[in-house]
């Protein structure tokens, strides 16, 4: 009997192998205390990103410089601090962060005032770039592209109260930035990201002759007739509608709008929900990826979970099925790479935030020691993003996913319950139509097929079993004890 658990147990700890998580640099070099890597985008075979080394560990002088500008090529040594903007251990806090022109660009404070500046990734060639010089402090934001030129949000504009702030300014990245024209009689106040999408700016806002009888909601912006137009009162009256997430796929534009899924083709009765998404809430984290959309959504029994949208088809369908201690998922912070989508996502188990990835029908957990995730960036093949071991504090990992075989994914993912079984077991949706077996723990077949339904009759004797489930893409066991 010592034996056969010794086999038992090396079966599942084979299965048990994590990936190859590493930590990049422990740049807030202080136990637990986080340095919060955020805002990851790559430029020029680089990552930039902000990050706050309160010890002084890793930044000149070894002196508290507060949250500033950092990159990385991904290696510990090539992790390095840029330049103290804000000087001190107050924060410059850069956000924004993009490319444009083969530029890198992002806003940050330097003590006294929030304006655009330009990095090539030296402490010399980070300076600040004032695109609206008459200006003080217009802390450009919220930055989309459309033919040619950039667009932002701004404050500190001519006028008063609400007029002055979330203005819409255009820039060609040479001269200097200009509010944009403006045919109508009114104002508009942005009030979440923009996306460019028939030669439009798509934006949530408010327009304020239209204010008191609309109040924010889905306008647009032509930059050749100088117009903002309303799109639809999605929120029938002065209620706001509160969209987010603008996701482009093909010639539809996905969106969040009053915690329902909506999507546009530009035009008013274009402009409608998606039929098939009426009964999920809390639509959150879209994503486009293949052609589909990948989205958070609760069906009100079942919690957080990853849904995706074949636009084709108008079918939906919750790719995740977790349940168990914890019954959301929480899907997030997507990146795409070698044939998967990798994200943040939450197990059966805890709510911690841990490496996920889909093929676009079945999901994968690919670590549970790494814990925090989130900013998942792609760089030269690897994975980067903030984690968190239990001791390192939140911090700039990576992930390679040549280091992955399917055998050592995580089984954790899977619920298979009642656990103890008697008669039968039922397993995720996700499974139908994969092969599983069952061997006893001297490793001897005793049940084998194809699951056709979420409950598998059995007939065993009391005992403690090996359930496998075999698809493309994944190999997973989990033991059962049958009563």
């Amino acid at each position: 009997m010592k034996k056969q658990l010794l086999l038992f147990a090396s079966i599942l700890g084979a299965l048990a192998l994590n990936a190859q998580v590493t930590l990049v640099k422990e740049i807030n070099d202080n136990g637990t205390s986080n340095s919060n890597p955020s805002s990851l985008t790559v430029f020029d075979g680089k990552i930039f990103f902000a990050a706050d080394d309160s010890n002084g560990s890793n930044t000149p002088g070894g002196a508290d410089l507060g949250k500033e500008l950092w990159i990385t090529d991904g290696t510990e040594a090539g992790t390095t601090f840029i330049k103290d903007i804000r000087p001190g251990s107050n924060n410059s806090s850069p956000f924004n962060l993009f490319t444009f022109k083969n530029q890198f660009y992002f806003t940050a404070y330097d003590g006294n005032s929030s304006e655009l500046w330009t990095s090539d990734g030296t402490e010399a060639g980070t300076t600040k770039v004032d695109i609206m010089p008459s200006i003080f402090g217009e802390a450009p934001q919220r930055f989309v592209e459309l033919n040619g030129k950039a667009y932002f949000t701004v404050g500190s504009q001519p006028g008063t109260g609400a007029e002055t702030t979330n203005k819409l300014v255009e820039w060609d990245g040479t001269n200097d930035a200009v509010q944009v024209a403006d045919s109508g009689t009114g104002y508009e106040s942005v009030a979440a990201n923009m996306i460019a999408f028939n030669n439009l700016l798509f934006i949530y806002m408010n327009y304020s002759t239209d204010d008191a009888t609309y109040g924010r909601e889905l306008y647009t912006y032509n930059p050749d007739s100088d117009t903002f137009t309303l799109v639809k009162d999605i929120d029938t009256g002065d209620g706001d509608s509160s969209i987010s997430n603008f996701t482009l796929i093909g010639s539809e534009l996905f969106f969040e709008a009053d915690n329902a899924l909506w999507k546009t083709d530009g035009t008013t009765a274009g402009t409608v929900a998606v039929t098939n998404a009426t009964s999920l809430g809390g639509i959150n984290n879209l994503y486009a990826w293949n052609g589909k959309l990948f989205f958070e959504g609760d069906d009100g029994t079942n919690g957080d979970q990853l849904y995706v949208l074949d636009p084709i088809s108008n079918s939906i369908t919750n790719l995740s099925n977790i349940s168990g201690t914890n019954n959301n998922h929480n899907p997030s912070d997507y990146a795409e790479y070698g044939g998967y989508l990798y994200y943040r996502g939450e197990d059966a188990n805890d709510n911690k935030g841990h490496l996920f990835r889909t093929n676009g029908t079945t999901i994968e957990q690919l670590d549970d020691t790494i814990i925090d995730i989130d900013e998942i960036t792609v760089l030269n093949d690897i994975l980067y993003f903030e984690g968190d071991n239990g001791t390192t504090g939140n911090e700039l990992y990576s992930f390679d996913p040549s280091t992955l075989s399917i055998s050592n994914i995580n089984a954790g993912v899977i619920n298979v319950f009642p656990n103890p079984a008697t008669e039968y077991i039922m397993v995720p949706k996700s499974l139908i139509k994969a092969n599983y077996a069952i061997h006893d723990i001297t490793g001897k077949k005793v049940s084998e097929g194809i699951i056709t339904s979420e409950k598998i009759d059995i007939n065993l004797n009391n005992g403690m079993y090996l359930f496998n489930v075999k698809t493309d893409v994944i190999n997973i066991t989990k033991k059962i004890l049958v009563k």
